[in-house]
């Protein structure tokens, strides 16, 4: 008999079904009912599963074998979450009724309950397009030229006029670079029915779909506004990512601004572009209007207005003039509208280095802000000079990931490991001072007190604390911590746990004060707001919390803005803005008191491991997963 594995959602490994962490990196695997299946497993006695292609919230994605078709390679669906079930039924039913060649089909579809799941799951069964996503090629080109895009689209125009001639009209809703496949002869499809509904009423299945950048405003709403047009913006807001390699700002940012008065955040696409055609800048921006009333009447109306018209051949004279005009035209549009997009953008990348092999999980600026110290899955940290792009130092010796990292007196920085060791190096030489083995197991944070009087880290067995003056640390009894933080005032700890709790400890008395459940799902990481007022903590649950240290209570629940994991928060010195990131790849930008979102930016599939202001609050570095470190101008 078989013994049957599980995929990793994180890095795609094929997994023992015994395990609890994936053993190649070491992230941990999903609970029994959203665990994923294995290569290997078949399918209604026909399909045998080969590797993981995505997975998400709801469900994942394989690539499979047709066993009675050995050369025919499919993509099989599977669902999750039986709340959402009736919206994957629809998806099936609905794209089963259709025949597009820029659509997959749909060729089957059953529920059967795999071995080692312990329920049923509904599977659909459909064309597997080999290739890329449109969102891929981005990542890899930077952007993309106008006259390689436009053929590239020529096809998804065709299905969107497609799909909106049905009657009554179908209605996509999740349009953006990631569900664009192309494939490797140049065709591309439009791909994920997941929310797509029939008519401009009410939807069907009561599913929702908000990509931040690709949804107009009218999706956030969910009062049936959403029709047509809706796919139209969204379309555009892809066009406009692929030709400047820049998300557009979310929808209600731009609708709140331009209803106080303020100017549209958008920035036009010919600042990015210089040499994009004034017709196409034209027919993106009309797409891309807040008020649905003011885009295209239809699909095809928008594709009329961006396809280039035809061309009037030039005599000699005027071509001559033409390259003279359009060559100084381009170079001093391209000098000053570069330096307009840097200093207007409310966040802008500074500095991006290179150096680690693995994913980065940690950084801490010095406190003059000139240093970075960076550390990373491949078992290292890094000491760099970030304004020259240069990496000055690269101190080994632990064994495993490094989790974390805090300063410690004026030249000296902490570093905690899975290997289970603290280690104390003098980032000025690259010596290492000291080497503690706190025994509790796996090291997931380590920080230190705002007097540097203590130097706390906490991991799976608990807390370990270690005074200044002290040779030896002490441990207490936690359950596994997984954050850390500090009170400015250096007595209170903010201790967050993989059950979901977050304690208040006071590190000179060595007890509890106050503790509350703050998610659902282990606590990922926390904050204290600069003036001690709050503490703030992110969870696996997505949801961000705000706990007031004089009520004692919570204050706030932000829910629905991230859609994953919470992997960082920090608050800029001055207190006026929190940052939090988060696995949906996305970093958000918080004003505060009033917690309204000022910026959002996407990672690229790159999604940030840690957070860390300077001490001006004016750059804001962020450790990445895709193994740089990233330094953002912050003008907010």
């Amino acid at each position: 008999m078989t013994i049957p594995t599980q995929f990793c959602p994180e890095c795609g490994a094929d997994c023992a079904t015994t395990v609890h962490h994936c053993p190649h990196c070491g992230e941990p695997l999903p609970a029994p009912f959203q665990r994923l299946l294995g290569r290997g497993t078949v399918l209604a006695n026909r399909y045998r599963i080969e590797r993981l292609l995505g997975c998400g919230g709801f469900g994942a994605v394989y690539l499979a074998t047709d066993t009675r078709f050995q050369q025919r390679q499919v993509a099989i669906k599977e669902n999750h979450d039986p709340a959402v079930l009736n919206a994957f039924l629809k998806e099936a039913e609905l794209l089963a009724t259709l025949q597009h060649p820029h659509l997959p089909r749909v060729s089957d579809f059953f529920t059967e309950q795999p071995l080692a799941i312990p329920q049923p799951r509904a599977y659909m069964v459909m064309d597997y397009i080999a290739g890329e996503e449109l969102w891929e090629r981005i990542q890899r080109q930077g952007r993309l030229s106008f006259s390689e895009l436009l053929p590239l689209l020529v096809g998804v125009f065709d299905a969107l006029d497609y799909l909106h001639s049905h009657s009554p009209p179908i209605v996509h809703r999740d349009i953006k670079p990631q569900n664009i496949r192309i494939a490797p002869d140049g065709r591309a499809f439009l791909v994920d029915f997941g929310v797509a509904k029939l008519g401009t009423g009410m939807t069907t299945t009561g599913a929702r779909a908000v990509t931040p950048g690709f949804a107009p405003p009218e999706q956030y709403r969910m009062a049936g506004e959403t029709d047509e047009r809706s796919d139209q913006y969204a379309l555009a807001a892809t066009i406009y990512c692929a030709l400047t390699g820049q998300i557009p700002p979310e929808a209600t940012v731009r609708e709140h601004a331009l209803v106080s008065g303020r100017p549209d955040p958008l920035t036009p696409p010919e600042q990015f572009v210089p040499n994009l055609p004034r017709f196409a800048s034209r027919a993106l921006l009309k797409a891309l209007s807040v008020d649905k009333h003011e885009r295209f009447a239809s699909i095809r109306a928008f594709r009329q207005a961006l396809f280039p018209p035809p061309l009037t051949p030039l005599t000699r004279r005027q071509l001559l003039g033409a390259v003279a005009a359009t060559s100084l035209g381009l170079g001093v549009s391209a000098l000053s509208g570069y330096k307009i997009w840097q200093w207007t953008r409310p966040l802008w990348l500074a500095a991006e280095l290179h150096g680690h092999r693995a994913g980065v999980t940690s950084v801490v600026f010095s406190r003059d802000g000139g240093k970075l110290f960076s550390a990373s899955h491949d078992h290292t940290v890094r000491v760099w000079r970030w304004q020259r792009g240069k990496s000055e130092r690269l101190l080994t010796g632990h064994t495993d990931s490094v989790r974390g990292l805090a300063l410690w007196g004026q030249y000296q920085i902490l570093s905690a490991s899975w290997d289970g060791t603290v280690r104390a190096w003098n980032w000025r030489n690259g010596a290492l001072v000291a080497l503690w083995r706190p025994h509790l197991g796996r090291l997931s944070a380590v920080t230190t007190d705002p007097n540097e009087q203590w130097a706390v880290a906490g991991g799976e067995g608990g807390l370990w604390a270690l005074h200044a003056e002290g040779q030896q640390g002490r441990r207490y009894a936690f359950p596994p911590i997984r954050a850390l933080s500090f009170h400015p005032n250096g007595a209170l700890l903010a201790v967050g746990d993989e059950e979901g709790t977050v304690w208040l400890w006071d590190i000179a008395r060595h007890r509890t004060i106050a503790r509350w459940r703050a998610h659902t799902g282990a606590v990922t990481a926390l904050a204290f707001h600069p003036s001690g007022q709050w503490v703030l903590s992110g969870g696996e649950d997505a949801t961000l919390v705000v706990w007031d240290l004089v009520t004692r209570a919570v204050i706030r629940r932000l829910a629905g803005w991230h859609q994953r994991e919470i992997r960082a928060v920090t608050f800029r010195p001055d207190g006026l803005v929190a940052v939090s990131c988060s696995m949906d790849d996305r970093l958000r930008v918080w004003r505060l008191p009033d917690w309204r979102v000022a910026v959002v930016q996407d990672g690229g599939r790159n999604w940030a491991l840690a957070l860390a202001f300077d001490p001006s609050g004016t750059w804001l570095a962020a450790a990445s997963k895709d193994e740089r470190v990233k330094v953002w101008r912050l003008r907010l």
